[in-house]
């Protein structure tokens, strides 16, 4: 008789960013994990709690739980190493006491907490640095780490002359279920304009190009422009544009209500202080769900996609940004043909996050064998 079974391992996932309803890399990669039938714990920030416990989320295959825990100790980044990962080490033990089984692998996406990988011991330590400014003791990280990862050049330009071994991968693609949202009416929202934009994220941050964007909404009064993500009220983005008639904020939305945004917009939309920010906007979470949509996408300039005119148009400046915008509304079914929306989707797909943890896991060699997904058959 002929059967088959998944060796699960226990993975630790330190993220500087808690379980909450936007999900990026650290909860993607928390996801299919379990997925592929692993026992995750997923850490974010501390957080004010008496005791430690776990809260489980997600058991399809594996199980996905979230830690709620607070400090290991205050003031431990002042603590001589030696004492400070004596803590860690404790703190770890006290986890595995709570999650009935030692823990395999500690994934870090930090590099302010648990940075001196040396407190785990033998098990397998991975450091994964999305962010350029995520920057308070990478070189250790790095150091001390089984594998490194980078998302970006400028990542590696700063990792790899510290790394043991280091590896450049670009951001994963979560396929999300077809979720219907009832809240929202899209058909009517949507069909208000021949052409309609999208931009999401988070509209307080610094790096957005305000002046770009404000040329955009009063350039084309014929497209409506969607905004969804956070925005502060009384800030410039929203106190310029929330009077104008093509203009929506949505807030925040659940992550997998993003699809169907994307699904009914003819272009999607990255407007950064894109030189001024060069090496930190180099590979921006979004486009790769922009690309998992198939539509098209106007970008300022993305260190990783440059030289991908077969991906993503984009500008160098404000003028050629503008030029290029009027070129896609003009007629934005050709931008949007069945061929070059599969194309987009395929480049999507060939970096889900079950993908992208099989080459994490070839990196690692001998010892990627704890991250695999690894279906076996019993004669």
């Amino acid at each position: 008789m002929e059967g088959f079974g998944i060796i699960m391992a226990a993975i630790l996932i330190i993220s500087p960013e808690p379980w909450s309803v936007l999900f990026v890399s650290k909860h993607h990669y928390a996801l299919g994990l379990a997925d592929i039938g692993h026992d995750v714990i997923f850490y974010g920030p501390p957080e004010k709690v008496a005791e430690p416990y776990l809260e489980r989320v997600c058991s399809d295959n594996g199980t996905l739980q979230i830690l709620h825990s607070g400090k290991v100790i205050y003031g431990a980044r002042f603590l001589p190493s030696l004492l400070r990962r004596f803590f860690e080490r404790r703190w770890l033990r006290q986890i595995e006491t709570l999650f009935g089984k030692e823990i395999d692998v500690i994934w870090n996406f930090e590099n302010s907490r648990f940075y001196d990988f040396e407190f785990a011991g033998k098990r397998l330590k991975i450091y994964h640095q999305v962010a350029l400014n995520q920057d308070f003791n990478p070189g250790i990280a790095a150091a001390t780490a089984d594998l490194s990862i980078a998302i970006s050049e400028p990542i590696e330009k700063r990792l790899s002359p510290i790394a043991t071994n280091l590896l450049r991968i670009t951001h994963g693609y979560a396929p999300s279920k077809d979720i219907e949202n009832k809240t929202i009416n899209f058909d009517d929202e949507f069909s208000k304009s021949r052409v309609n934009a999208v931009l999401t994220g988070n509209f307080d941050i610094p790096y957005l190009d305000l002046k770009l964007v404000n040329q955009l909404v009063c350039n084309f009064p014929d497209v409506r422009f969607h905004f969804v993500g956070d925005y502060s009220p009384d800030k410039d983005l929203h106190t310029n544009l929330e009077a104008k008639d093509n203009v929506i904020f949505w807030g925040r939305q659940p992550s997998e209500s993003l699809p169907l945004f994307f699904r009914h917009a003819n272009i999607l939309l990255v407007v950064y202080l894109a030189n001024a920010h060069r090496e930190q906007l180099a590979n921006p979470h979004k486009i790769m769900e922009y690309l998992a949509s198939g539509k098209c996408v106007l970008a300022t300039y993305t260190m990783e996609y440059d030289g991908r005119e077969d991906l993503i148009e984009m500008a160098s400046n404000r003028d050629e940004f503008i030029k290029k915008f009027l070129n896609i509304v003009r007629c934005p079914s050709a931008w949007n043909s069945p061929e070059l929306m599969s194309y987009r989707q395929n480049f999507a797909n060939s970096n889900s996050y079950p993908r992208q943890i099989e080459r994490i896991a070839d990196a690692l060699g001998e010892r990627g064998h704890l991250l695999s997904s690894r279906i076996f058959h019993d004669e």
